[in-house]
């Protein structure tokens, strides 16, 4: 009997789902058929990589992502078969965008794969044939499928202070080609955010003629400065083997992810966690310029959050929630800005004009309030500062806050109770599998959730690695 798989969003999560089905061995393959869909705009690319302007940078290194973890040279030997030039770390996101859809049609043409280039509204779940139902523009699909796949990436925004309904508020800047439409002549700009998607924004607006850009966040941090060059060195304590061990049991405490962690930091010749923090990172353009001062540091720091982040894909989990309240208010934040660090050119746009005065960084900010024709933006000792333009680079969330923001198919499947959103954000999932736990039907065995839809049970699950490597682990159950 063929199995029948649907695959619903093609971006990077729905090709790592597609690049886990290309896995199976021949004799599998001849027992499936896969359907893959997408609107037209984003098949292939997803929302990340969609054409957009050259500031939009990827923020890893190009023999550091690819179509495919098993071959990271794929990208870089791709950019040089095309022509382009990889004398330099980073290319644009749009750029990476045409080698991803490339990868995908030939991954396609290789398949018994069918591609619908529509987006799907509707899901019905045949809960006595154990099939689902894909609906497209109001009407039934022609056929149900054994198992299917959520690989649908578009998540609402945050509005963390009620702005959106006023006309010069930008709730989503992506693309940021988009923005061009706007005539910023001798405007002030203020932006709420200062992570990479932020940065993104900041350079683009940086070339436009914009009199002032402001940029503020809660936390105040940008990230940190990814560091290319730096001595090689051994785990010690975060070890292969150790993190084999822990997978294997059932619980895994803060206490002994600290103890962990700082005998790692010890290996590794920092004192401790906090005088880390303290020396190495620091808030602003501040911590922007920390990166010539203490290169050799920070890149020890960023290989071990980035460490950090690896294993709390399987540990996390496994943490109690006190235990993953107290990481939070100790180390996410620093784990975050040194795990997800900009490219050194975008740093030195934003080290440029903050010089000018260009770009300033404002700290402590407790409100923004719009009036007729400008906003207020609220500082805590009471200074305001008017900008004519708000523009929101907070990133995509799905939460229980803003659940009524998401897309109709998400809220449908909220709706029935098919899907729930964990206390983490994102939808509940077996972390082990990325099979969804309905509210309805408890673990769906035939329904998957990837990618930015599972970023919460899955910690940081938005690296193209991490998330093939999980498409790999659903794919893998489900056979």
């Amino acid at each position: 009997m063929t199995k029948s798989i649907a695959i619903v969003g093609m971006g990077v999560s729905g090709l790592a789902v597609l690049l886990g089905l290309s896995q199976l061995s021949k004799k599998q393959l001849a027992g499936v058929t896969i359907v893959c869909f997408d609107d037209k705009d984003h098949f292939g690319r997803g929302i990340p990589f969609q054409e957009d302007v050259d500031e939009a940078l990827i923020n890893s290194p190009i023999d550091t992502i690819s179509f495919d973890y098993r071959d990271m040279g794929d990208f870089k030997a791709w950019l040089i078969a095309k022509g382009y030039a990889v004398d330099r770390p980073y290319v644009s996101r749009a750029l990476y965008g045409q080698y991803m859809q490339e990868r995908g049609q030939e991954l396609l043409d290789q398949l018994p794969a069918t591609v619908v280039r529509k987006r799907v509204d509707h899901l019905t779940y045949l809960s006595e044939q154990h099939q689902w139902q894909v609906h497209i523009d109001g009407e039934i699909f022609g056929q149900a499928f054994d198992e299917l796949h959520l690989a649908c990436g578009d998540l609402p925004t945050i509005d963390p202070y009620q702005l959106e309904g006023n006309s010069d508020y930008i709730r989503d800047p992506y693309p940021i080609k988009k923005l061009k439409d706007i005539i910023w002549k001798d405007s002030s700009v203020s932006l709420i955010g200062t992570g990479l998607a932020a940065v993104d924004v900041l350079k683009w607006l940086l070339n436009q003629p914009v009199a002032r850009v402001f940029a503020f966040s809660r936390s105040g941090y940008f990230p940190t400065v990814r560091i290319l060059d730096g001595e090689p060195f051994e785990w010690v304590a975060m070890t292969d083997d150790k993190f084999e061990s822990l997978r294997l049991e059932d619980y895994f405490s803060i206490e002994e992810f600290e103890e962990l962690l700082e005998k790692e930091l010890q290996a590794l010749g920092f004192q401790n966690w906090e005088n880390a923090c303290e020396t190495y990172l620091a808030s602003g353009i501040e911590g922007l310029r920390l990166a010539e001062t203490y290169p050799e540091e920070l890149y020890r720091l960023q290989a071990l959050a980035s460490r950090v982040a690896d294993w709390f894909s399987d540990l996390w989990p496994r943490m109690t929630h006190s235990d993953r309240q107290e990481y939070k208010e100790i180390y996410e934040k620093a784990i975050i800005n040194l795990r997800n660090p900009m490219p050194e050119e975008s740093a030195d746009v934003l080290i440029g004009a903050d010089k000018s005065g260009r770009l300033v960084v404002l700290n402590q900010v407790t409100d923004v309030v719009a009036n007729d024709e400008e906003f207020d933006i609220i500082q805590k000792e009471g200074e305001v500062c008017k900008v004519s333009y708000v523009i929101n680079a907070t990133g995509y969330h799905l939460t229980k806050a803003n659940q009524k923001k998401a897309t109709l198919l998400l809220q449908q499947l909220l709706d029935q109770h098919l899907v729930q959103i964990d206390d983490e954000g994102g939808l509940s999932v077996l972390a082990e599998t990325a099979q969804i736990i309905s509210p309805r039907y408890g673990t769906m065995l035939n329904l998957f959730a990837h990618g930015e839809l599972i970023n919460g049970v899955i910690y940081q699950n938005n690296s193209t690695v991490k998330i093939q490597q999980m498409a790999e682990r659903a794919v893998a159950v489900s056979r």
